[in-house]
């Protein structure tokens, strides 16, 4: 069995040095750092010992990198569940979200989980919990907002007096205890 070495002359070691020191995803850097470790002290079970890997880890990126470059390296997308809803569903339930429910025919006024919740179950026939459907308007970019009471026979001037009248009144409560 052949050493295990690496043969790409590009990039060298201060360019790699220079990609790890940019990178902000921390597992490409640490790729980075076990190749250039690996230009330094060509010794794969060093570099393992010094980025706390196991050498068949670093064997594996250095195999990469020889034969895929930079591109060999980069670590793929992490499996996980697979959205219940697409992107074209995801689009349509975005312009519902902007249209005000009472158009849609419901009866409540305010987005938020649970109506969301119901109109995808209603329009999609998917069930999706609250909680999810409260991440998936975060994703969606929006936020919880509910509306303000304004009470409209309510004098604004006679409110402000009765705040500072309050204020007086619960400092002179405190001052008392």
């Amino acid at each position: 069995m052949k050493k295990l070495q690496i043969t790409r002359d590009s990039p060298d070691h201060d360019e790699l040095v220079v990609l790890y020191k940019k990178e902000k995803d921390p597992r490409l850097k640490e790729r980075y750092q076990a190749l250039y470790l690996m230009h330094e002290l060509k010794n794969c079970v060093k570099v393992a010992e010094i980025i706390k890997r196991s050498q068949k880890s670093i064997q594996s990126w250095i195999n990469a990198f020889n034969e895929g470059g930079l591109e060999g390296i980069v670590p793929g997308k992490p499996p996980g569940r697979p959205p219940q809803l697409s992107e074209n569903q995801m689009e349509e339930l975005k312009k519902d979200i902007l249209t005000h429910p009472r158009k849609l025919g419901y009866e409540f006024s305010n987005w938020e989980g649970k109506s969301v919740s119901e109109h995808i179950k209603k329009k999609f026939s998917i069930f999706l919990k609250v909680r999810r459907c409260q991440y998936l308007l975060h994703e969606l970019g929006f936020t919880l907002q509910r509306p303000r009471y304004k009470f409209p026979k309510a004098d604004p001037e006679e409110q402000k007096e009765f705040k500072k009248d309050f204020k007086k009144n619960s400092i002179f409560l405190a001052q008392s205890m």
